[in-house]
């Protein structure tokens, strides 16, 4: 789809767009509103979101004068006066300038590169041939794995630290191993089926074999994405997420492409390959639920459940991830015509999915040293009926979940993220009357990133009260 189509399709979308906490743009202006100008971050690929006075554009450019790379000049969507527009930073000061109907607006933002040396890393998964090549519709297809798993790692990070800023935790986000020039680096590693083997998965230990062996990093989780013959998969866990790759050529090829990806509408043939986009059909589903998914399993990696929220992340708002970077949503097999949607609507991360991720050692940021043993300790009181939750080290996090967070997570306790860690928590019973006399389970979390799980909180409940 052309730049002039999407410009199009957004100004034909009907219907109203909720911005909420709008900063109107005066007359002629441009007005960011989701980073303050000279605001220093921690990862590369910023998503700037704002206002536009003239509510009549349908793009807006973005110019890095201090890059000479390709991606220097970025084109993002705008509707109705509002706008969404990806940059991609190079270490240090970016002076940016942001150009929208008629008007300009210099803007800075200071990327400092994160010392954390826990690190999310792509590996491409192939037979022993090393093909890293794919099935696609696309006509004289480039057959770009690599960037395409590269872009989509950007895109993840972005998305994490803005949903992390939302829920009042900063932009933490996970770290990614850069190459100069702002890409990801994705490692090939080889497995063990010869080519035009029958397709099938390998095992999570023969994976984690071919890895040591190849590509061998401590501190390091894997978003493994499975080549041609390997299978197709979603299951994340053990510092293992794995995908199949036969979607990716939906994908965008490099951070430039990344919105119009989103707003692709070409349909695909499910007859003639393989889609994951929940029957919608089109490109720009196939990209939104794939990715999404990839980051849904990275997240279950850092041991965070199921959401019960349908927007969330962890739960079947990976098909919405496409809503995080664009402004009205393109038709598909499902609805034959655009569709606006709410801030409600988009793919977030909920509250206590962020608070789990907030006190893991690979949101962190900066290096640091860590406690080797935990010492949190969760006790019931039955004379009382509190639930008391210690730790020497200080409590990141406690959540009131179903048994093994199944269907999902929906409550944790608040603890301030600005104030430093509580040593000791007390739960009263009105906390688990929400669990109406049913199972559940006391999940915590230190700052060193000790689990801690009581499975078997019905001595709670089953106590005679006083």
């Amino acid at each position: 789809m052309t730049a002039r189509n999407i410009g199009l399709l957004i100004c034909v979308a009907v219907g109203s767009l909720a911005f909420t906490a709008r900063a109107v743009a005066a007359e002629g202006s441009i007005a960011v509103t989701n980073f303050k100008d000279g605001e220093t971050i921690r990862y590369s690929t910023p998503l700037l979101m704002g206002s536009i006075a003239d509510d009549k554009a349908d793009k807006i450019t973005v110019i890095n004068e201090s890059s000479k790379r390709p991606s220097r000049e970025m084109t993002g969507l705008a509707y109705k006066g509002r706008f969404k527009a990806l940059a991609d930073l190079v270490p240090g000061e970016n002076k940016l300038l942001l150009s929208a109907g008629g008007t300009s607006l210099p803007f800075k933002l200071v990327f400092k590169p994160q010392t954390n040396p826990y690190l999310i890393r792509a590996v491409y998964f192939t037979n022993s041939a090393g093909d890293t090549g794919y099935l696609s519709p696309v006509p004289n297809d480039k057959q770009d794995s690599l960037d395409k798993v590269s872009t989509a790692m950007l895109l993840m990070q972005s998305f994490s630290a803005e949903c992390m800023n939302q829920q009042g935790f900063g932009r933490k986000t996970f770290n990614v191993d850069l190459e100069p020039d702002g890409r990801v680096k994705v490692f090939v590693v080889k497995g063990p089926q010869a080519p035009g083997a029958p397709n099938s998965r390998p095992s999570a230990d023969v994976i984690h074999k071919a890895i040591d062996e190849q590509a061998r990093r401590p501190l390091t989780h894997d978003l493994v994405i499975l080549g041609r013959g390997c299978g197709y998969t979603a299951v994340g866990g053990g510092g293992l997420a794995l995908f199949g790759g036969t979607c990716i050529y939906s994908w965008p090829s490099n951070i430039q492409e990344a919105q119009a990806a989103f707003m692709d509408d070409r349909p695909i043939d499910p007859n003639q390959f393989h889609i994951d986009a929940v029957g919608r059909n089109v490109f720009w589903a196939n990209s939104s639920t794939c990715i999404g998914a990839c980051l849904h399993e990275i997240d279950h990696t850092f041991g965070v459940p199921h959401s019960r929220d349908p927007f969330c992340i962890m739960t079947r708002g990976i098909d919405h991830f496409n809503r995080f970077f664009t402004l009205v949503e393109p038709p598909s097999a499902r609805n034959p015509k655009p569709t606006n949607f709410s801030d409600k609507e988009i793919a977030r991360y909920t509250t206590v999915s962020a608070a789990n991720l907030a006190c893991s050692r690979f949101f962190a940021l900066d290096e640091r040293k860590y406690s080797d043993k935990g010492s949190t300790q969760i006790a019931y009181n039955a004379e009382k009926q509190e639930i008391t939750v210690t730790s020497d080290l200080g409590i990141a996090f406690v959540g009131l979940e179903v048994p093994y967070a199944r269907p999902g997570a929906e409550y944790c306790i608040p603890i301030d993220p600005n104030k430093p860690a509580p040593k000791e928590m007390t739960i009263p019973a009105k906390e688990w009357e929400r669990f109406k006399g049913k199972p559940f389970q006391v999940r915590v979390i230190d700052v060193d990133d000790h689990g801690t799980v009581d499975r078997d909180p019905l001595k709670a409940q089953a106590a005679p009260k006083s």
